[in-house]
């Protein structure tokens, strides 16, 4: 059948579930409004009757029901103590994933808060945060109602020229013995985590850990933890991510597989029986992955066809696609603000209303030579426009050639997913034999793996910095551009399109452009308790340390928006002082989104580790420096005081000694940049002629630890600047009063992240220094 001979059947949830969800978002979004209002505005809908009369009242009910579900106040409003215990009371939202450390096992789940008390205070408040216990023994199961007492933390928003949100909250427990049971899960709760702890137990029996296993927790349970994070990374710059994410492509597929399996092994069972079995698939595959956002709705609408096709009634999917929404936002309006949420639904309506109309434009020949390939492009472009407006503005990224690359992923996906379920089989079964064949699922996880090898110079993904609004106009632009070779459309009207698209993206060219500015720069980036340097003249920048996290994606969520927003869309180099985690990770990160041409160390570093991540990125070039070394960035001169060859050569010294010191000079001015360097690699930076430490600024050492920046240091620097890179009520006290008297007691201009957000110099031709706090200052200096 040709696609402009198919007819639309009607589908009258799926508008006004649009807009009650639209409702729910414009309120979770808005200041709180008026509840009488809101009861009014769903009347005079209702009164209007007709279609506009019932959108408006589901606006209005969408509104409301968000506005009630936030009656009580939310956490932002209670207010946090860090450093003082909390209790919360609540529900296990989740199913637990183990999550060991080099420090000792655990187990984690999402959970669901109602109520919060601290000191005196007891406050009803509604949120989720990520429960973190410890041990090896089985957690309370998921829909247990648990009270815990721990410290409630969450990364605090980093205050950038390109400003990043702050991270979830989390609580993690010392011990046990915080953790008390005050209502057992129900019957259908333990028995789903009953069969998924069994499953875990097959897959560890089944052979040693590999590539493989992490892709059936991933596939198949909806734990992509064990996924290497390189791979992750590498996913993320293709627009391939979703893989990873359970979803109904994992739902149809299971249900197909079972009414197939059923229709082969016996013919004889009725069709009827076979949809039975159909469904019970889908709901199993529920049970054990757990009642994740994107898999109920895939489950609803799942059930929802089977059903119809049960009772010989054609399938609505948009009508589906309805129901799951009603019900979603109805129990739970905050998930219209999750990104996984806004991101399903809006590819599902772009499959499911946007496609067929890029079908329709694009039915022309070659592409309507070959009916499979037009829905598969459609389909793929269609998911790709809807989700730009939400994946733009949090990803950065802009993957124009990620719909094609969907087109061999998803089939390979469904292959994958398939071989996934069968080898879980033969896991229950014989363990043994699935060990042996383990082997042959390694080869099909590999290409999860494959974009991660590809150079940064040769990925066609542009970062870019946009807002919701410009990511908006970008959609619209290009949903317009498709649809311009509809050969239904008369003349006039492609030519109307044409210019809506063009204006449409223009708009999005001036919204997202970030000029580089022509002053060499120095910015030291609010990365929290951690460093990271951006040394820039115009098109010129290294990036000396990047900060990062043991969990988490610091590259991509702080440091890729905060670059951007300098108008940095490639580094020549990133330089790495030394291995720790809060100056390598965050470079490792990085690598994802943008371009890398050198990296640049200390010599002697084992390529382990985070080093050995950073040395193995895809067309970097790696160079080891030691003291006497220069280099270059556009007009700034460098040169590396340390380490020294002799201290390269007994490699025993602690990591934080050898750390990379450069002296980077421009116009005049030098500025000393010390890394994490400690009391003994600041008396061999004494050995260096004076002239080569006195510098106008110091970045002060290992966060303003007391084991640095001893006075015969700062003597002999003699600056007029010191900045401290340090994260806000970090738990090592930094930067230490002792170091902050000796700053005062020199009269010098302190400058710290912690309350002064990202920190710019800009050196100019005659010698100034001129100061700019492009993030909104946390507090007044």
């Amino acid at each position: 059948m040709k696609p402009n001979d198919r007819s639309t059947p009607p589908a009258p949830l799926f508008a006004p579930a649009l807009a009650l969800t639209a409702g729910a978002l414009f309120a979770l979004f808005s200041v709180r409004l008026s509840v009488p209002l809101l009861v009014d505005l769903i009347a005079a809908g209702l009164a209007l009757r007709r279609r506009f009369g019932v959108l408006v009242a589901a606006v209005g009910a969408g509104a409301l029901v968000a506005t009630l579900f936030y009656s009580l106040p939310g956490l932002s409003e209670v207010g946090v103590d860090a450093e003082r215990p909390v209790v919360l009371s609540g529900t296990i939202a989740g199913h637990w994933i183990a999550d060991g450390t080099p420090d000792e096992d655990g187990w984690e789940a999402p959970f669901q808060v109602d109520r919060f008390v601290q000191g005196g205070r007891s406050e009803s408040a509604r949120f989720v945060a990520r429960l973190r216990i410890p041990g090896e023994k089985e957690p309370p199961e998921f829909g247990s109602r648990v009270r815990v007492e721990g410290y409630l933390r969450r990364s605090a928003p980093f205050a950038n020229a390109g400003p990043s949100e702050p991270g979830g909250w989390r609580i993690s427990l010392k011990s046990r013995v915080f953790l008390e049971v005050e209502q057992p899960a129900g019957a259908l709760a333990r028995l789903s985590a009953r069969w998924r702890r069994a499953l875990e137990r097959r897959i560890g029996a089944a052979g040693p850990e590999s590539a493989g296993k992490a892709l059936v927790r991933a596939f198949v349970l909806g734990d992509a933890s064990r996924i290497e994070p390189a791979w992750k990374r590498g996913l993320r710059w293709t627009g391939l991510f979703h893989l990873l994410s359970v979803s109904g492509v994992h739902v149809g597929l299971a249900a197909a597989l079972v009414f197939l399996f059923g229709g082969l092994l016996g013919g004889w069972l009725p069709r009827g029986v076979r949809l039975l079995l159909a469904a019970g698939a889908v709901a199993a595959y529920l049970m054990v992955a757990g009642p994740l956002p994107a898999l109920v709705r895939a489950a609803v609408m799942g059930l929802l066809a089977v059903a119809a096709l049960a009772f010989e009634r054609p399938p609505v999917a948009r009508n589906g696609l309805g129901l799951a929404l009603l019900l979603g936002v109805a129990s739970r309006p905050d998930l219209v603000v999750d990104l996984s949420f806004q991101l399903s639904m809006s590819a599902t309506v772009g499959l499911l209303v946007v496609a067929p109309r890029f079908e329709l434009a694009w039915n022309r020949r070659p592409l309507s030579a070959s009916p499979w390939l037009l829905r598969a492009l459609a389909a793929s472009a269609g998911a790709e426009v809807a989700t730009l407006p939400w994946a733009l503005p949090a990803f950065h990224l802009l993957t124009p050639a990620s719909f094609l690359f969907n087109l061999i992923a998803i089939p390979w996906a469904a292959v994958a997913l398939a071989a996934c379920f069968a080898w879980l089989g033969l896991a229950c079964i014989a363990p043994n034999l699935a060990g042996q064949a383990l082997p042959w699922l390694d080869a099909l996880a590999a290409p999860l793996g494959w974009p991660a090898r590809i150079p940064g110079h040769w990925r066609p993904a542009v970062p870019i910095a946009a807002g919701l609004g410009t990511a908006l106009l970008l959609a619209t632009g290009l949903g317009l551009l498709a649809l311009v070779p509809d050969r239904r459309l008369r003349r006039g009207q492609r030519a109307g399109l044409a210019l809506s698209a063009a204006l449409a993206l223009g708009g999005f060219a001036v919204g997202s452009h970030r000029p580089a500015g022509t002053e060499p720069t120095l910015a030291l980036l609010d990365v929290g308790q951690g460093d990271s340097i951006l040394l820039r003249d115009r098109a010129r920048a290294i990036l000396i340390d990047g900060g990062g996290w043991r969990h988490g994606d610091l590259g991509g969520r702080v440091l890729l928006p905060a670059l951007l927003a300098e108008g940095v869309r490639r580094l020549d180099a990133v330089v790495m002082t030394h291995p720790d985690t809060d100056h390598c990770q965050g470079l490792v990160d990085l690598s994802s989104y943008l371009d890398v041409g050198e990296i640049w160390t200390a010599s002697g570093w084992p390529a382990e580790g985070c080093a050995g991540e950073l040395f193995a990125i895809p067309g970097a070039r790696v160079r080891a420096f030691v003291a006497g070394a220069h280099g270059h960035v556009g007009r700034w001169r460098l040169e590396v005081l340390g380490p020294s060859r002799e201290e390269v050569a007994r490699g025993k010294s602690p990591e934080n000694e050898r750390s990379l010191i450069l002296s980077a000079a421009v116009f005049g001015r030098r500025v000393l940049l010390t890394g994490d360097v400690e009391r003994v690699g600041e008396i061999h930076l004494l050995d260096q002629p004076q002239e080569r430490l006195r510098a106008d600024v110091l970045k002060v050492a290992h966060h303003g630890s007391r084991t640095s920046s001893a006075g015969f240091l700062l003597d002999a620097v003699e600056p007029r600047w010191a900045l401290i890179s340090v994260g806000p009520k970090n738990p090592y006290y930094h930067p230490s009063p002792e170091v902050l008297e000796r700053l005062a007691a020199r009269n010098l201009h302190v400058l710290r992240t912690d309350r002064d957000g990202e920190i710019r110099l800009r050196f100019g031709r005659d010698g100034r220094i001129r100061l700019d706090l492009p993030g909104a200052p946390k507090e007044g200096f």
